[in-house]
């Protein structure tokens, strides 16, 4: 079923994509920069966790990268097709 979405509406997703891309950089910049993460309870640290979050916000990069590509490639397509 095709529907209409404001063209506001999407860009406005397209905003918090490119967000959440560069928090994902961000975590993983200071990650491979030594930070560390760890799981706790009451302030302790329980297990690390940096591993799992390096893979986590690089599988996000990895997704907006795609879903903007995807956006790029429709738009793109769709100046052509105006022109």
């Amino acid at each position: 079923m095709d529907r209409a979405v404001p063209s506001d509406m999407v860009e406005q997703w397209m905003t918090h994509l490119r967000l959440q891309r560069t928090r994902a950089r961000d975590i993983v910049w200071l990650i491979e920069g030594g930070a560390t993460l760890h799981d706790g309870r009451e302030g302790e640290p329980m297990t690390d966790a940096t591993q799992r979050w390096l893979t986590e916000q690089k599988s996000v990069i990895a997704e907006t990268d795609r879903l903007l590509a995807l956006y790029e490639s429709i738009n793109l397509r769709d100046r052509t097709i105006g022109a």
